[in-house]
């Protein structure tokens, strides 16, 4: 697995480089990505956006059509929330505490009907898009304590950054703190911990849902094989379209 960071970090240097040389290139490439990690991140949720609307939205285009207003809220959401992730984590190292994965929960559901930023679940929904086990609403409390104090601590600190992302991310949706939009709080969270270590965001593609799914169901370790290889190959495809 070492040899497989060298090679992430390798490509991640390379692409970096590549940017570097041309700010309008650059400009172009964050644009599409982030529409690309907006569109994903949906769509793993069971919610496929237009690219016109994400474009549309992004650029805070107002919809004629009522029925859309929603959605561009939810686009418009989503992008506030990763400004925030990546800030923290240009802000420093400090283990993020609870409020901020309460505020990224508010932040995403923000002006959506029915929608309680940040309040705990208070059932165990017979309907949902996920299928692994989730704890009993009335220990989330003293779990959601318990993750970020073990953010905090030294055997955590000490582990590749891919390694922490895997593990936020899979205890948190072992938690499963939110009726909605925990899954984008987690891998929000799951990639705090990338950003802040020079890595780019990785994107879990729409065609990856069932396997993600899956692995939910199994240890970070498989979450974690999951990222490190949607990350090689998102860095690969990058590098691909920018050319020599």
């Amino acid at each position: 697995m070492r040899t497989v960071y060298f090679d992430i970090d390798d490509k991640t240097e390379d692409l970096k480089h590549r940017l570097s040389r041309d700010k309008e290139e650059a400009a172009r490439f964050t644009e599409r990505f982030e529409v690309s990690w907006i569109f994903h991140e949906n769509a793993i949720e069971g919610q496929v956006m237009d690219v016109f609307d994400l474009k549309a939205a992004l650029d805070h285009a107002a919809g004629d059509d009522g029925i859309l207003i929603p959605t561009y809220q939810r686009i418009r959401n989503h992008k506030n929330a990763i400004d925030k992730v990546r800030e923290a984590a240009a802000a420093g190292n400090r283990p993020p505490a609870l409020k901020f994965i309460k505020d990224l929960h508010i932040i995403l559901t923000h002006g959506l009907a029915g929608q309680q930023g940040g309040a705990y679940r208070k059932e165990i929904p017979i309907h949902r898009s996920y299928f692994h086990d989730i704890i009993p609403p009335q220990r989330i409390p003293a779990h959601m304590t318990k993750l970020v104090q073990d953010l905090k601590g030294k055997e955590f600190r000490q582990f590749h950054p891919f390694r922490q992302a895997a593990e936020a991310h899979f205890r948190l949706m072992s938690i499963f703190p939110f009726d909605e939009d925990t899954g984008k709080v987690a891998r929000l969270l799951m990639n705090l911990y990338l950003i802040r270590a020079g890595y780019y965001p990785v994107i879990i593609p729409d065609v990856e849902r069932q396997r993600y799914y899956e692995a939910l169901r199994v240890s970070p370790e498989v979450i974690h094989s999951l990222i490190v290889e949607c990350m090689e190959r998102q860095l690969d495809a990058a590098i691909r379209a920018l050319g020599a």
